[in-house]
């Protein structure tokens, strides 16, 4: 366990380096490796461990692994490796062999620090620690003992991409045996140290919607497309993207964003209100041959200049009525009276107006009218709330001004809840909305016989109570003079 926590060192010293990491696009790896066991050093101080280690090994390759992925952090693999031991070695360190042929096998669990939180997922350097279980054989001279052995296996790796897919590896572990047991009063364990180095080489790129695009490299993995547009498709064949394409069902110019632009007026069809006709940009895309400014399928006279305002139509004497709407199109007059005039003014014609020389009103014939003093005033709520928003103070205020200037005027104060709660809690608080209202205005003097209250609950919504500024507006009280 010495030699593990020096590899611990390591790791956690490299994991500061990030640069260009394994990721999770390619989900299987395979390695093949030399396989070196050392069982000296697992008795040693940590001092002694390199100073007096027994490398044994055999020749290249003498072990194989194989490896998936399951997410960002964690892979699975598995390594089988035969080693040729020292039989001089082997005796020296207490342990006679009938063979000098060693194999171990293990699967194991990895912990990724190129995972995307340690370090980036894209580095180059790609360090892990692992931990699993196998089994080991070896022979002792009667070959009666010892012969296999059940392990768990601790260690930690390197890999070191080169390019996308192929690396170095190194890895570093302390085999402990489990089973079978041993005596304690032996002074050394058959527990030792196991290296593997080698070269990895990782596959299975996903690809998803099976384009030919690898998913990494494909901008629309879910859905096949062209090899030439990054794995994406072209449903109308005009080499754009449908997902760059604005008109994807219809083929058209890379300069349009993939839309057509059939009269190559330079608007496009869906933007053009007269696509087969070129036209002019400020009209979109249609034509105007009287030059007014109106396209000529909205001009109702367009051979003629006119005005806008009047569907491309002339007014000679610009009284706001097109001339061939206008019986008095050289005089001008108001609409009502199909352009002629109206001497006082008032919309009444002459020849009904009993004051034809005076500005009045229709109601009164033509004559001035008779005005009542009307006066309209609203304040605010809060949500059930039954005492006023403050910044209507100064309305209440004004009010009470405008009814002492008026002592003959009385005023009905109506009091509002939005929908939220049931009917009879909103009456409720609508009347108690009136009533602040009115206790408002009698504590300023107003004789409480000139206030008429009303208590209407939801009725009468000026706003949408389906939204916050809508309910906001109908948490109201009106005061509106009685005549």
């Amino acid at each position: 366990m010495k030699k593990f926590t020096f590899f611990a060192i390591i790791v956690i010293i490299a994991s500061s380096f990030s640069l260009r990491a394994q990721n999770t696009t390619y989900r299987w790896a395979v390695g093949l490796n030399w396989q070196f066991e050392d069982f000296n050093s697992v008795h040693l101080s940590v001092p002694d461990q390199f100073k007096y280690t027994k490398w044994q090994g055999y020749k290249f390759p003498s072990a194989i692994s194989v490896g998936r992925n399951i997410n960002p952090s964690f892979n699975v693999f598995g390594q089988f490796g035969i080693s040729k031991l020292e039989m001089d070695r082997m005796k020296d360190l207490g342990q006679e062999l009938s063979s000098d042929k060693f194999w171990t096998g293990d699967i194991n669990i990895a912990y990724k620090l190129a995972n995307g939180y340690i370090m980036k997922e894209t580095s180059w350097f790609d360090p892990y620690v692992y931990l699993g279980f196998g089994a080991a054989s070896i022979k002792d001279l009667d070959a009666t003992n010892g012969t296999s052995y059940i392990k768990q296996v601790t260690g930690v790796g390197f890999n070191f991409w080169l390019t996308e897919t192929v690396g170095l590896n190194v890895q570093g572990a302390y085999d402990y045996m489990i089973t079978p047991k041993l005596s304690t009063t032996e002074a050394k364990r058959d527990d030792y140290m196991h290296y593997t180095l080698g070269i990895k080489y990782r596959f299975g790129a996903k690809d998803t919607d099976g384009d030919g695009v690898k998913d990494k490299d494909d901008l629309c993995p879910e859905v096949p497309g062209k090899v030439e547009l990054a794995g994406c498709p072209d449903k109308d064949n005009d080499g754009i993207a449908d997902k760059d394409d604005a008109c994807p069902d219809v083929a058209g110019k890379p300069e349009f964003k993939g839309c057509p632009d059939t009269d190559g007026d330079g608007i496009i069809d869906s933007e053009d209100a007269c696509p087969t006709v070129a036209g002019k940009k400020e009209l979109n895309g249609c034509p105007d041959k009287d030059g007014d400014g109106v396209a000529d399928k909205d001009d109702k006279c367009p051979d003629s200049p006119g005005k806008k305002e009047l569907g491309g139509c002339p007014d000679r004497d610009n009284d706001g009525i097109a001339d061939n709407d206008d019986a008095c199109p050289d005089v001008k007059g108001i609409a009502q009276f199909n352009g002629c005039p109206d001497t006082d003014g008032d919309g009444v014609a002459d020849k009904d107006d009993k004051c034809p020389d005076v500005f009045g009103v229709a109601s009164n014939f033509g004559c001035p009218e008779v005005k009542k003093f009307e006066y309209f005033k609203v304040v605010y709520f809060g949500i059930d709330k039954s005492v006023m928003m403050t910044k209507y103070t100064k309305d209440l205020d004004e009010v009470v001004t405008i009814m002492n200037d008026h002592a003959d005027v009385s005023v009905a104060i109506e009091g509002y809840a939005d929908s939220q709660g049931n009917d009879a809690y909103n009456m409720k608080l609508s009347e108690k909305r009136a009533d602040y209202v009115i206790n408002y205005l009698v504590k300023k003097g107003v004789a409480k016989t000139r206030l008429m209250k009303k208590a209407l609950g939801e009725a009468n919504p000026v706003g949408d109570n389906k939204t916050a500024t809508g309910r906001a507006q109908n948490r109201r009280v009106e005061i509106k003079t009685v005549n």
